[in-house]
């Protein structure tokens, strides 16, 4: 059957083209674009692809001429028809979309899993190589997204006329690339928001080091202090002349100790259970209990 389907080369299509055709055609991998010549329309679709290491692309090319449509096979480098026209255009567009909707969903299930990393304060510490490896890539995909979006229109606008019984299955395609570029704004949303948590995570982390610090130099600075005073070999110095001068040193010591070690607890403590729930301040719930139990005449609640 392939060898009943009309084919076309480079040579075939005017002199006056071969240069810029054989620009677009050279190259595995072309941008997203629709040119409009006299006698015919070339329509090349750039799609994504996975591969071993990165996010790749590369690109299919269509000749529209005459109600006809024909594919770049690159192997032959000729145009080969497509049997169905515009329906077997419309096949073929549909797979790059599902492909690409897949390419999608693979990714937000990458972010969902860096999500869940966060929620649970379970952090690899390549997260952030992880994130902006993903950033990356969904910048990049919401670039071709962009300029499939703005071709595709023209490419409809154009050829909208010739579809026939097709014309359903390109609006449907048109209104999957609309949703994918939301899909996308919500993966960009959310690596966004990732973003964002993981430096409140690690800010939280920073100030709790730091925290840690400011207590044990608090509780050492003072120890330290002691210990220099009755360090210093100076006439007439605390103690210096009484038999149970090192069990007093020894006990200013541990109250030094002591206090620096459970008097900011306690105070919290007395803040929290005596001044908040006992004595009634700051109980947030209680003020707002009061405020929803007053009667609404309006719904006649009691």
């Amino acid at each position: 059957m392939d060898s009943e389907k009309r084919t076309y080369t480079v040579d075939q299509l005017g002199d006056e083209y071969q240069e810029e055709l054989a620009g677009l055609l050279a190259e595995s991998d072309q941008p997203t674009t629709y040119e409009n010549y006299d006698d015919f329309q070339l329509l090349v679709i750039r799609r994504l692809r996975m591969e071993a290491e990165a996010l790749g692309t590369t690109c299919e090319i269509f000749l529209l001429m005459k109600g006809d449509v024909y594919r770049y096979d690159r192997s032959a480098s000729q145009f080969r028809e497509l049997g169905d026209g515009y329906e077997g255009l419309a096949h073929l567009l549909d797979l790059y979309s599902s492909r690409n909707q897949r390419i999608l969903t693979a990714y937000s299930g990458e972010i969902e899993k860096l999500e869940e990393s966060l929620f649970t304060r379970r952090i690899p510490a390549y997260f952030m190589d992880l994130w902006f490896d993903i950033k990356k890539d969904v910048a990049r995909i919401e670039n071709f997204y962009y300029r499939n979006s703005l071709v595709f229109k023209e490419f409809m606008r154009s050829q909208r006329a010739r579809f026939g019984e097709s014309a359903d299955w390109f609006k449907d395609l048109e209104d999957d690339i609309v949703f994918q570029q939301g899909s996308l704004n919500n993966l960009k949303s959310k690596l966004d928001s990732l973003h964002h948590y993981h430096d409140s995570i690690k800010s939280e982390r920073l100030n709790r080091t730091m925290f840690t610090l400011t207590v044990l130099s608090g509780v050492f600075l003072p120890l330290n202090l002691i210990v220099g005073f009755f360090g210093m070999n100076t006439r007439g110095l605390y103690f210096a002349d009484d038999p149970g001068g090192t069990d007093l040193v020894i006990l200013l010591l541990g109250t030094a100790l002591f206090l620096s070690l459970f008097g900011v607890p306690l105070i919290k403590f007395i803040d929290r259970w005596v001044l908040r729930f006992l004595v009634g301040r700051y109980n947030v719930y209680k003020s707002i209990m009061k405020r929803v139990r007053k009667p609404d005449n309006r719904i006649g609640e009691e």
